[in-house]
């Protein structure tokens, strides 16, 4: 059992995080959170997966998650298919192999596409095997995975939310109820129907939700939205009640209809099920009288989730936090169970292959020594050799990830090679495809007493990771802007929507925030395939729109001075102190930094690497200096305080006026360079 894991539901209103931890065969909840996507712009123009990649990177942040840690999240079941699959027995080995023949003909998608997992289900059947089988498409589990990568959080499972719930009732109810039943989760667009027999689940999404008794009250009281929200939660201290829940009835009955349909069609495959039971969460089951109305409709012994009995609160949670909000906290709370590696829940993980591989390549270090030769970890020259036969850069990141697993079997071997310099070349090009120079160490001074003769010590190149460079600044960013928020400035600051273009060219575009990415491959030496290697130089750069509030002895001027000092001071910068702690933190993650004190590690130079500008545009984007208002450079009311997250809006606000500074953070990472290739570039230039 893992000691704690983070589950978190992504949802299309709030994200949801529980972390659990398991000691001696117990569970304790020890801490949760629920952020609003509207306080990252969702509904302001913020796209629902920038607005979640804030809402993770704000968690990840504020509750200090690390890099290794068991941290799983949800993607919704309407985005996912599962089947029950009956196969004849095979031994272990080939259980995955018939399972997946089998799974093209059941999973209307080419599995090519697709991420598929199984659970095989014990019910010591000796005449067959069966399988609960889960898939989703591709490019849907990426998408997930990217957001995750824009927060900075490293994770290590996706499951489907409805099996969360399983997993929740499997460990926290009775088993008279977990056996058999089925669970509804009332959201606001969608109510997921999932059925638990025994190990055996059926999910299904039906569209009638929490928005559709919304729409019914809308019509029947004449009601604006937001009113008819307040009133569909407020229904029961309504002096109305009854004729407020006669409007609710309508939705109500095509939701027992839906649950009606989804528990025949599970029946009609297996003629042995018994369903009787219902258990509710989500937020639509605390409204009025649903209870008793789904018992009296469909004549099943109806449960809603309470404060969790088997799972223990620690003191640091607030017990009424978690009694107010737990029925919408279950998915979570099944995921991190699930991340802990307890036995009786769901194992189902689609998170790409893909995705595991480059945290394993992130993790292998491959070290080089001087005069040109590589000492190659677990047969690596040989590996070089046949990927490099093809020059397929595809095929180089679809091979990187096996280099970890025969490092140690033929390490002693590749040691006593002495490798060509074709080798070598292979070996640097392999180095340039993922990854690129961001900074140096310095070379210690020569001595007195060291030979006048030998040549000058050459300073040595720190490289990191290239798909984790835009991430790094960006989330790097926002963390210092929102430190300087929280510090009492001079003037609030708010982030601003504004017009631009990108950087290389394209459509003008309005947005708080712009991540960019230029590479430039080539290759050094010989005509590509005979002889010299790959290079690529990438830069990235993120820029972000930053309104100052103006007042009556703060123009725009001392506005934006105070921003940039604070900001982008060489020498105490938040920013720059912030993007320089990053960058450490990332080459000390790979081991190139072992050993070093704090003295050598002032010494490290990104100089050459990193750019930071902050330019005043009030000026030059707008006529009316000093004039901007809220309305011109936000739309509505998205801004920042101490934790990231907006103020409420405000007539005042709305009244106020701003200037706009621009935050450009650029980050490029050079080739490694062999060295056979200096004189050959000296030639070229």
């Amino acid at each position: 059992m893992a000691k704690t894991a983070w589950g978190i539901e992504l949802g299309t209103s709030s994200v949801k995080a529980v972390k659990l931890g398991g000691d001696r065969g117990g569970v304790s909840l020890e801490d949760v959170a629920i952020i609003s996507l509207a306080e990252f712009g969702l509904g302001a123009g913020t796209t629902i997966q920038d607005a979640t990649a804030g809402a993770l990177n704000e968690l990840r942040s504020s509750k200090g998650i690390k890099k290794g840690e068991e941290v799983f999240v949800s993607i919704s079941g309407q985005n996912t298919l599962g089947r029950i699959i009956s196969l004849p027995p095979v031994p272990k080995e080939r259980v995955r192999e018939t399972i997946e023949n089998e799974a093209r003909s059941q999973i209307p998608i080419k599995l090519e596409d697709a991420v598929w997992d199984f659970q095989i289900i014990d019910d010591q059947d000796p005449d067959e095997l069966r399988v609960n089988l889960y898939a989703a498409k591709k490019d849907v589990v990426d998408e997930l995975v990217d957001i995750c990568d824009m927060a900075g959080l490293q994770i290590t499972g996706v499951q489907v939310a409805p099996l969360g719930i399983y997993n929740y009732i499997k460990y926290e109810m009775d088993d008279a109820v977990s056996d058999s039943c089925v669970a509804i989760d009332i959201g606001a667009e969608n109510t997921d129907v999932i059925i638990l027999d025994g190990q055996k689940t059926y999910v299904r999404v039906v569209p009638v939700a929490g928005n559709d008794i919304t729409k019914a009250l809308r019509a029947r009281f004449k009601l604006a939205a937001d009113d008819a929200e307040k009133l569909k939660r407020r229904a029961h201290k309504s002096k109305d009640a009854a004729a407020v829940f006669e409007a609710m009835k309508p939705p109500l009955k095509d939701m027992v209809g839906e649950i009606y349909r989804a528990v025949g069609f599970y029946k009609s495959q297996h003629d042995d099920a018994n369903i009787n039971q219902l258990v509710m969460m989500g937020n639509g089951s605390k409204l009025l009288n649903i209870k008793k109305f789904f018992e009296q409709q469909l004549q099943y012994q109806v449960h809603k989730v309470d404060t969790p009995v088997r799972i223990a609160l620690a003191r640091s949670v607030d017990p009424t936090e978690v009694q107010n909000n737990i029925q919408s906290l279950t998915v979570a709370i099944g995921l991190s169970l699930q991340g802990l590696g307890l036995d009786e829940v769901n194992t189902i993980n689609l998170i790409p292959p893909e995705y595991i591989e480059r945290q394993g390549v992130a993790k292998m270090q491959v070290p080089f020594y001087a005069g040109g030769a590589i000492a190659a970890v677990g047969g690596l020259i040989a590996l070089l050799m046949a990927i490099f036969s093809t020059a397929g850069v595809d095929t180089v990141i679809e091979q990187a990830g096996s280099l970890a697993s025969t490092a140690d079997k033929r390490n002693k071997e590749v040691s006593a090679l002495q490798p060509a310099q074709e080798d070598v070349e292979k070996a640097y090009s392999l180095m340039n495809v993922a990854s690129g120079v961001v900074g140096s160490l310095p070379a210690a001074k020569p001595s007195d007493e060291d030979d006048e003769d030998a040549p000058p010590p050459q300073d040595t190149e720190l490289t990191m990771r290239a798909d984790e460079a835009g991430a790094l600044i960006s989330r790097t960013t926002i963390d210092a802007l929102a430190k300087y928020a929280g510090g009492d400035p001079r003037t609030k600051i708010y982030y601003a929507n504004f017009t631009v273009q990108g950087l290389n060219g394209g459509l003008l575009q309005r947005t708080a925030s712009l991540l960019e990415a230029k590479e430039e491959p080539a290759w050094v030496g010989a005509e590509e395939g005979e002889g010299g290697h790959y290079t690529n130089k990438r830069t990235y750069t993120f820029r972000v729109w930053v309104a100052s509030r103006l007042t009556s002895s703060i123009d725009e001027n001392a506005a934006h001075e105070a921003l940039s000092g604070k900001l982008g001071d060489k020498k105490k910068g938040m920013l720059v102190e912030q993007l320089r702690a990053a960058l450490i933190e990332e080459l000390r993650a790979t081991g190139q930094l072992k050993d070093l004190d704090e003295k050598a590690l002032a010494k490290i130079n990104f100089d050459d690497h990193l750019t930071i500008a902050i330019n005043q545009i009030s000026n030059t984007q707008y006529t009316n200096k000093g004039k901007i208002t809220l309305a011109e450079i936000v739309g509505t009311n998205v801004g920042m305080t101490v934790n990231g997250r907006p103020p409420k809006a405000s007539r005042e606000l709305n009244e106020a006026e701003f200037g706009v500074s621009e935050i450009s953070v650029t980050l490029t990472l050079t080739p490694v360079q062999a060295p056979s290739s200096g004189e050959e570039e000296e030639a070229t230039e």
